[in-house]
């Protein structure tokens, strides 16, 4: 799993939790980085924010799917509009997370994925639904 995130608690948080589920995580700050890393490892999932510096989400995705559209893809964003949930979803992207999300939501959705390559693609979650914050995820880590 590669997560490409220019917010270093996003990555931090990301491979601890992820880690401590036996999952292998590598993280990237920007797209441009984790163009280097889908180069060189072999990933069956990339969680994506869109916004960054360098390259951004909507390029990576774009790069993805013509380079590897074998990998599996979800986007977050902290800002979630149809317009952006269209873009995504034209880019295969099978879920759109909205920020500030669980990471334990984050979890069903990654294994959902890793178990299942036919999930829908566009699928979105509300962070209005289920909501987690910086103070309250560094409780949970263990």
């Amino acid at each position: 799993m590669l997560v490409v995130d220019d917010d270093e608690l996003i990555l931090l948080f990301s491979s601890k939790y992820f880690g401590s589920n036996s999952l292998k995580v590598l993280t990237a700050k920007h797209g441009a980085e984790a163009v280097n890393v889908l180069k060189s490892a072999n990933v069956d999932l990339v969680l994506t924010d869109l916004k960054m510096p360098v390259m951004d989400g909507f390029k990576l995705l774009t790069y993805i799917g013509e380079k590897h559209p074998y990998i599996r893809t979800i986007a977050m964003t902290g800002l979630m509009s149809d317009n952006i949930n269209e873009r995504v979803r034209e880019l295969g992207v099978r879920h759109v997370i909205e920020k500030p999300f669980k990471f334990s939501v984050l979890n069903k959705k990654i294994l959902q994925l890793l178990g299942n390559n036919s999930g829908k693609p566009g699928q979105s979650y509300s962070a209005q639904q289920d909501m987690i914050s910086v103070d309250n995820y560094l409780s949970q880590i263990p």
